[in-house]
């Protein structure tokens, strides 16, 4: 008779759930919604047919370790409750259209699947076991667990209606597992035996190898039990036998890496097509035909020589084939238990299998085909894949442990590791170390005893010189590498192949740390430091467990009276002796919660809080105010709060830019857990779901919640000491939590939340008014006003609302006050512009929706500085900004501020007024028109406008208006930017111009280019900048402000006018003319306007200086010719009034008889006497 041990029934179970987990994980499509109501419903329904069961209470007195039965149903309720928290995050995810958010509510919705069905199977294995170890029978109790099992039938029969095939293919396999689970139950209780289940072989974590150390992490390796392929024959026609896997199973290699895994084996009258082996013995899997990828008819196929299909006397490897018959079933082949075909009157194999979907006992069966003997009777073989344990293995090559390996403490090996006493012998660094453990004295530091034991483990796998990051660095790899072997596979899924992303990691990191801690509790209790470091426990070798020396709860308060209450100075001691006692309760089959409740009894709350803490494997530490602190080290955390317990500090999942995956942390709080502050930030994380949860006798209506100056949030439940202040809800999308579920089934969104602190109006039009403290207001529609003090203040407004208008004005330092908006208002259906006053207005595309941020984008201190939409993105305030100053292909206005912003309009008729601070004008090839008013009062303005690729320098010409703005065209039809008042002030317009490619052109460079006209009839204008005019002939008007001008006029240039007016107090502005020009040749006359006219005796050519002659500061003040001679303003003067001094004379004859010299023979050093008589008598004519 077959006894069933609680170890034998989790196995199955938990690999059921986490199959189910992966599926889903991975599955293309599926109403997972709809999939995790079913199991929810039905999970339901079995639970209360548990907790209402006299039954189970009579189970529970019967049963010494009843622990996992009561538990695991209180377990139950709380993960069902879970379970309804992220269906209803998933539903808000959908209504908001958010793929992202879709995306990993999704996948929380699967988890939460998945842990409600391991616990469905902790259920399902603790009342078996209790009836089996009670030795009781019968419907009553059964009744309870057919119950359950109906249940999960049903939720499995609804995960293939709705589920994609994986999904489907995995809760079928779910459903055949339980089904023949609890047909062995029965079958064993139906015939009246009783007896007592002895427990699973634990590991060095003290853990049941399949069942335990790493619970979900251990899920996340492709299968819990990767299928192995032979070839059985059926040899008495009875159909194909196969026994399952469990703690009575047979090893067999079925790696040929030299360990024998416990594995399903075939049962009485079957065998097992081998190889002739050529020492008659059958060790691993090489000898068989199949292995973990290849099918057994595959593999035999390959020796039908002559291709028929068929294996017969006519292939030459028909007479080397064996059948091995383990007629005791010890999958070792014992003499006389190999035979020929022949003498089993085997005359051939069809290769022609049938492809199958069968499961036997747990194996499975993927191919059926014949075999016939010499009498013509055909019986069945079949490709056998058998479900083995990778964890619960045995090596094949013992070693004799030698006496000082013998004298150290030991740990079970699993996987690919010899034991502990083994592995000292074969590796004498090994051996020094646990030598070295040992020798430790009474008083070693608890972080130097934890250092030891985790260098132990590193050396025994064979990692101490492994790269920490070499795979992947979201985890150490000498930690998961010592995973691996311990689990006897390496990890690799679909999704993250063999180095684990953060999400796989964070599963991972646990099982790393549910097996060093068994494995340091067993360290520590094997040597001297027990006596000083938990001498209220002990080791079981026979068992293999951590124990209490008495019994529990008085251990725990012997450990109460020697370490004291937790200090900053105990607090390491405590931490040590707790995780030798989250050992022993994990061996005792002790829930979490159970643990926490005798921990509370024996010491205090907050060494049960802390306790609890680390058995979830999160670090504790006090802080500087004294505060114990728990912490969280991976993405998914559950965080107790309790007495003493009162900072709560998060994973921060999303830190790391480059997953940006949502953080899952999960606080609870119970009534009474007194005072208590969660920090949480996942800044980089797409879609957070952490969540805040209250356990029983706090309901929604107790809630209250006040937001404080700097975004934080305090929450009360009614009762008195009570207080969660949740840092950061109000300031950050990734601060505080996104979900807060009660009890009873009620589910708050953050949004909900906020609504909860929020000072309401009506639907009316209403005024409301705040104080300089951080409130909520919630104007409820209309058309409303609200005038904030800052402080921290949350503004909401939903879908429909109508108008409402918001003066915050904050003088705060830093200043964080929000708009909330609610459901239905899509980032996408929202538009942001500026207006003539610094106002920012905000539209959600519902008619008559308006939301008007007073100064929101003039002071920085105004308006709101953030916007947070229903699933939880966040807009900043410079975000909101660059939308208000970002166009559309149409006509816009667009309004700046005196800070620096990016303007970009996007084509059609703009308008860009701005204030500068170092703004930034983008104009594009094909974008229309531009107007842009840019006045910076700072003392060196920058701004730029910054033109596309496809205008080049080449081709943008510039010009002036006679308002002084400046227009610059790039040769495209339709292209015209125009800077306003640029030429009149350099505070006016931009400061440089950057093309595509580089090139740059600062603001003098433009107003020269604007100063330079064309051939054709030029208008030029410009401000007092001094500039170079140049208009290149035609008949040109130039009208400048002075400063220091310069106007070239060539010969043959035409008409010019020059309008000139200079106010500063010495003016000095230049007309230029060119080669070609003389003195002589130019005439000078006056008009009735009292300008100037030149002429150069060419046709045609005329300069007109404007008002010259009304005023000083009018026209130019010198005239330079080519030959360097230069008239003055006053000569001009004379020459246009007729009037001609003597020294005008002299002058002008002294140029003329110069000019009538000729050039000398270079040889020619002295004038001949003619030449010097003729100069002498003109020198003295015009002295002067």
């Amino acid at each position: 008779m077959m006894v069933y041990s609680i170890s034998d029934l989790l196995e199955p179970l938990f690999d059921t759930g986490a199959s189910i987990g992966i599926a889903m994980e991975t599955a293309a499509g599926g109403d997972k919604v709809g999939t995790a109501v079913a199991v929810g419903t039905a999970v339901a329904s079995a639970q209360a047919t548990l907790t209402d069961s006299a039954t189970l209470g009579t189970l529970s007195s019967m049963v010494g370790t009843g622990y996992a039965i009561v538990t695991a149903i209180d377990k139950l309720g709380n993960q069902i409750d879970t379970m309804s928290g992220s269906l209803t995050a998933y539903n808000d995810a959908v209504a908001s259209g958010n793929q992202g958010s879709i995306s990993a509510a999704g996948l929380a919705v699967t988890s939460s699947v998945s842990t409600v069905v391991n616990t469905i199977g902790s259920v399902i294995a603790g009342v078996a076991g209790a009836i089996a170890a009670a030795g009781m029978a019968g419907s009553a109790a059964m009744a309870p667990i057919a119950s359950l099992g109906l249940a999960i039938s049903a939720a499995a029969g609804l995960f293939a209606m709705t589920a994609s095939n994986a999904v489907t293919d995995a809760v079928k396999a779910a459903a055949s597992n339980i089904s023949n689970l609890l047909n062995n139950i029965e079958s064993q209780l139906g015939t009246g035996s009783s007896g007592s289940g002895q427990p699973g072989a634990p590991g060095a974590g003290g853990k049941g190898p399949e069942s335990g150390a790493g619970g979900a992490a251990m899920g996340k390796y492709q299968e819990t039990y990767p299928l192995i392929s032979p070839l059985v024959i059926d040899l008495t026609g009875s159909g194909i036998n196969l026994t399952p896997l469990n703690t009575s199973s047979p090893y067999f290699d079925l790696t040929n890496n030299g360990f024998a895994r416990q594995t399903g084996w075939i049962g009485a009258d079957m065998g097992l097509l081998c190889f002739d082996p050529d020492d008659r013995n059958i060790t691993n899997i090489t000898q068989l035909f199949g292995n973990e990828t290849a099918d057994g008819f595959d593999i035999l196929r390959k020796l039908d020589a002559n291709h028929d299909n068929v294996i017969d006397a006519s292939d030459p490897a028909f007479a080397s084939l064996r059948v091995w018959v383990d007629a005791n079933g010890n999958a070792a082949s014992d003499s006389g238990e190999l035979y020929t075909l022949g003498q089993l009157g085997i005359v051939s194999i069809n290769l022609n299998a049938t492809a199958v979907t069968e499961t036997i006992a747990g194996n499975k069966i993927s191919s059926v085909s014949s075999y016939t003997l010499a009498d013509g009777t055909t019986r069945e073989i079949a490709d056998a894949w058998f479900a083995n344990s990778t964890m619960n293995t045995r090596p094949l090559t013992p070693v004799d442990i030698m006496a000082a390996a013998a004298a150290l403490p030991q740990l079970a090996g699993a996987g690919t590791l010899r034991d502990l006493r083994s592995a000292m012998t074969l590796d004498q660094g090994l051996q020094n170390l646990v030598q070295a453990f040992v020798a430790q004295p009474a008083g070693t530091s608890p972080s130097s005893i934890e250092s030891a034991a985790q260098a132990i483990l590193f050396q025994w796998a064979g990692v101490t010189s492994m790269d920490p990051t070499s795979r992947g660095g979201s985890i150490d790899a000498r930690q998961l590498s010592f995973v691996d072997q311990y689990l006897g596979r390496s990890f690799n899924t679909t999704g993250d192949g063999t180095n684990p992303g953060i999400r796989a990691a964070a599963y991972l990191q646990q099982g790393w740390n549910d097996l060093y801690d068994g494995a340091l509790a067993r360290l520590i209790l094997q040597s001297p430091l027990a006596a000083s470091v938990a001498p209220e426990f002990r080791y079981d070798a026979s068992t293999d467990t951590v124990q209490a020396t008495a019994t529990f709860a008085p251990a725990l308060a012997s450990a109460f009276q020697r370490l004291g209450a937790i200090t900053v100075a105990s607090l390491a001691s405590w931490d040590l002796l707790l995780r030798v006692a989250d050992a022993a309760r994990f061996d005792m089959g002790m829930s979490d919660s159970l643990f926490e409740k005798f921990v509370a009894a024996a010491t205090n709350d907050t060494v049960a809080s802390v306790a609890n803490a680390i058995a979830s494997g999160l670090q504790i530490s006090i802080d500087g105010s004294g505060r114990i602190q728990e912490t969280g080290t991976t993405i998914y955390h559950d965080f107790y709060a309790g007495p003493g317990i009162s900072l709560l500090v998060g994973s921060r999942a999303g830190n790391d830019p480059s997953t940006q995956l949502p953080g899952h942390d999960v606080f609870h709080y119970s009534a009474g857990d007194g005072v208590v502050e969660i920090r949480e930030n996942d800044p980089n994380s797409s879609a957070p779901t952490n969540t805040l949860s209250f356990g029983p006798g706090i309901d929604p209506s107790s809630i209250k919640a006040q937001v404080l100056s700097n975004g934080d949030m305090v929450l009360t439940d009614g009762v008195t000491g009570d207080q969660i202040t949740l840092v950061g809800e109000l300031r950050d999308s990734g601060g505080g939590v996104q979900l807060v579920q009660f009890a009873d089934g009620t589910t708050w969104t953050r949004y909900q939340l906020i609504q909860v602190a929020a000072l309401c109006g009506t639907t009316g039009n209403d005024k409301l008014y705040g104080t300089a403290g951080a409130e909520v207001f919630d104007g409820k529609g209309g058309n409303d006003y609200v005038q904030g003090g800052g402080g921290g203040d949350t503004f909401i407004f939903n879908a429909g609302y109508g108008k409402l208008e918001i003066y915050e004005s904050d003088k705060s330092s830093s200043p964080y006050n929000v708009l909330q908006l609610g459901p239905g208002i899509n980032k996408s259906s929202v538009t942001v512009r500026g207006t003539s006053g610094g106002n920012l207005v905000l539209t959600d595309g519902i008619a008559g929706d308006q939301i008007t941020l007073d100064m929101g984008m003039l002071i920085g201190s105004m308006g709101v500085q953030a916007v947070r939409f229903a699933d939880n993105t966040v807009w900043t305030r410079q975000q909101l900004i660059q939308m208000a100053t970002t166009g559309t292909a149409g006509n816009d206005t667009l309004y700046g501020t005196s800070n620096a912003e990016v303007f970009d309009g996007k084509g059609g008729n703009d308008y860009v007024q701005s204030q500068g601070g170092g703004d930034t004008f983008i104009f594009n090839a094909g974008y229309g028109k531009l107007e842009i008013a840019e006045t910076d009062s700072g003392k060196t303005p920058h701004n730029v406008l910054q033109l596309g690729s496809g205008i080049s320098a080449s081709s943008v010409a510039v010009r002036s208006t006679s308002n002084l703005n400046m227009v610059i065209t790039d040769g495209i039809a339709g292209d015209q930017i125009t800077l306003d008042s640029m030429i009149s002030s350099s505070n006016w317009g931009v400061q440089e111009v950057q093309f595509a490619d580089g090139a740059t052109w600062n603001r003098q460079q433009l107003l020269q280019m604007a100063a330079t006209g064309t051939a054709g009839d030029d208008r030029i204008y410009a401000g007092s900048n001094g500039l170079v005019f140049d208009g290149k002939g035609g008949n040109d008007y130039i009208q400048s402000q002075g400063g220091g001008d310069t106007f070239i006029f060539n010969a043959g240039y035409g008409k010019v006018e020059i309008s000139e007016l200079d106010s500063s107090k010495t003016p000095h502005n230049v007309l230029q003319l060119g080669a070609g020009i003389s003195a002589t040749s130019v005439t000078v006359k006056s008009t009735s306007n009292s300008s100037v006219v030149l002429t150069d005796g060419i046709a045609g050519d005329q300069i007109t200086l404007d008002s010259l002659m009304y005023g000083s500061n009018y026209g130019v003040q010198t005239v330079q010719f080519a030959d360097g001679t230069t008239w003055n303003r006053q000569q001009l003067l004379n020459m246009a009034n007729g009037v001609v001094t003597l020294a005008d004379r002299q002058v002008n004859n002294l140029i003329a008889g110069m000019a009538s010299y000729g050039v000398q023979p270079a040889a020619s050093s002295q004038l001949p006497d003619a030449i010097q008589q003729q100069r002498q008598a003109m020198l003295a004519a015009n002295q002067y």
